[in-house]
């Protein structure tokens, strides 16, 4: 499971939830696998979004960002699972591709050195509360969500089919999630002037949107 949901809308579950899965999976013998594709490698304000919820995964899987645009995809677990799999048992054809690999290598190295998780906490708090205060007025948003720079805007209406290109078409490209919700996951290197920038062509479109749906 993801300790977000992503496509969903960033979903934050309660704070307790992640712990009540530990617990069962601890109970039943089972292993914990969290999906950390999208959550990961600091883009909720911590390396791994499971460190927000005081759980460690027994099988955690990790990609997109972890090769810089490589394609890459990285299964991590703890010893005594990698331990069970006998020499050969499971294997991939292109598996340790050496230029993904270096490629992952110096992402992380960045990530770390460049202190991107903690940076994504600090401009993610700050692109949420801009988007709390300039969005509070528009009737159309019904809430603001999300952690670090993995942020949310659901509608009260199903206007995404308007919504997603007019902020296009305003020189800002937006991910979505269903009919009605807005979702927003910028580079981790986003500068607070562009948050800004961001901010204010999100509140004019949606400002404008309301107009059309209160009309109808």
């Amino acid at each position: 499971l993801e300790p977000i949901q992503g496509e969903s809308g960033a979903i934050i579950p309660p704070a307790d939830f992640l712990r009540q899965v530990r617990e069962v999976c601890d109970e039943r013998g089972a292993l914990m696998v969290l999906d950390e594709v999208q959550t990961g490698l600091g883009r909720t304000g911590r390396m791994w979004a499971f460190e927000h919820f005081g759980v460690v995964p027994d099988v955690m899987c990790i990609a997109k960002a972890v090769a810089g645009g490589v394609p890459m995809g990285v299964t991590v677990a703890r010893a005594e699972v990698m331990d069970s799999l006998r020499t050969g048992e499971h294997s991939t054809t292109f598996g340790g591709n050496s230029l993904a690999c270096a490629a992952a290598s110096a992402v992380l190295d960045v990530i770390v050195e460049e202190r991107l998780p903690d940076r994504a906490w600090e401009v993610g708090g700050y692109f949420k509360q801009r988007l709390q205060e300039e969005l509070s007025g528009v009737k159309l948003v019904r809430e603001v969500r999300g952690m670090g720079l993995m942020l949310a805007v659901e509608l009260r209406f199903n206007l995404i089919p308007r919504v997603i290109p007019a902020l296009a078409s305003n020189g800002l490209l937006a991910l979505y999630s269903g009919l009605n919700i807005v979702r927003l996951l910028p580079p981790l290197v986003i500068e607070r002037g562009e948050v800004d920038e961001a901010v204010e062509k999100i509140r004019d479109v949606l400002s404008a949107e309301t107009g059309h749906a209160l009309s109808r």
